[in-house]
């Protein structure tokens, strides 16, 4: 368990950099959907060159995930889209709300992503639910705290902040472990767990009334593709597919916003977010959460995100000049640090 806590502790520091980057690109004047779409096609990119590398400029391994991608197109573009519109509303975000704003809301994700395994079928212990509310009580105290004083000191808008700022983050929180989530679903073996006779026929022998809702559950995973292509063990190829597959989305969404052109500073700094933010994050919270094993261990994972605002705060003092935080705000990331010690401890 440690280990895949280090793993989603690392991946936490390198998703944190897209807030305060996006806080920048936004104070530049930059569109927040050249800051999001270049994000992913940089990614996909980048990716690509890596995986040449990989294979020492062998093509074949791009070929073989080109023909992966095409056997289940829809699926690829449904994750991808889901996952990396993450995003789009975190750039659009960024646009009304400060950096430590759209990072504390985002870190709902902690308890979004047990309400998507529960969707799923997954069943948790009780002490996992306790951890959770640990760390989303940390984040809401870090948030408050914040607003709080920029409210008093700044005379923030809070209605604007709200509507067009947290609300997006909102949305996102969701939006990301749904998406990985459903990769993470496809991967799995018929014989998992979440398999639909084995939930129903241990429910049948226990709780009528779960059986139920497993019955209902069941119905939604039979339309998940079962993808158990060995390309997929390697974090790489999934963030590789799943970019490729958000870029369908990001066509239609530019021809429907039409956004001014970009800057040469919007799109350097989209390149940084998408190596950083976008590869080196997203690959190495994959990985964490590939090692999970058991519903526990993927909460853990997912809650490691919780540390996002720890180093969103430290990044927005060393780079934007951002002040310290408040006594509230230390209480709140005292709180998730505990949640995320308990975690850790977890067996």
């Amino acid at each position: 368990m440690g280990k895949m806590i280090v793993w989603g502790l690392i991946a936490s520091a390198f998703f944190s950099t897209s807030f305060v980057l996006y806080q920048l690109m936004s104070v530049q004047g930059g569109h927040w959907f050249w800051s999001a779409s270049f994000r992913c096609f940089f990614m996909w990119l980048l990716l690509s060159v890596f995986i040449l590398l990989q294979n020492k400029l062998n093509p074949s391994k791009l070929l073989a995930l080109c023909k992966l991608f095409a056997s289940h197109w829809r699926f690829w573009c449904v994750t991808g889209g889901i996952g990396l519109g993450t995003y789009g509303l975190l750039a659009f975000a960024a646009d009304y709300a400060e950096g430590w704003v759209i990072a504390a809301t985002y870190l709902f994700t902690v308890v979004a992503s047990l309400l998507v395994l529960s969707f799923f079928g997954q069943s948790f212990q009780k002490k996992v639910i306790v951890y959770s509310v640990i760390v989303f009580i940390g984040v809401v105290l870090a948030n408050v705290g914040e607003g709080l004083r920029h409210s008093t000191s700044q005379g923030t808008d809070w209605h604007a902040l709200l509507l067009f700022g947290a609300l997006p983050a909102f949305i996102a929180s969701f939006c990301f472990p749904l998406g990985n989530q459903l990769i993470w679903q496809a991967a799995q073996p018929k014989g998992h767990s979440t398999h639909p006779t084995d939930a129903i026929s241990k429910a049948a022998n226990n709780e009528t009334r779960k059986v139920t809702s497993e019955l209902a559950t069941s119905k939604l995973l039979q339309k998940v593709p079962q993808v158990t292509s060995p390309l997929l063990s390697n974090p790489l190829h999934k963030v590789w597919l799943m970019s490729l597959g958000s870029l369908p989305m990001w066509l239609v969404l530019g021809f429907l916003v039409q956004p001014p052109a970009p800057s040469v500073s919007q799109m350097t700094i989209s390149f940084l977010v998408a190596l950083m933010a976008g590869v080196l994050g997203t690959t190495t919270f994959l990985h964490a959460r590939s090692l999970a094993k058991q519903p526990q261990q993927l909460a853990a994972v997912d809650a490691t995100q919780g540390s996002e605002i720890i180093f969103a705060l430290l990044g927005g003092m060393l780079l934007l000049h951002t002040p310290m935080p408040s006594g509230l705000s230390f209480v709140g990331i005292a709180l998730v640090i505990i949640g995320l010690v308990l975690f850790a401890k977890q067996r």
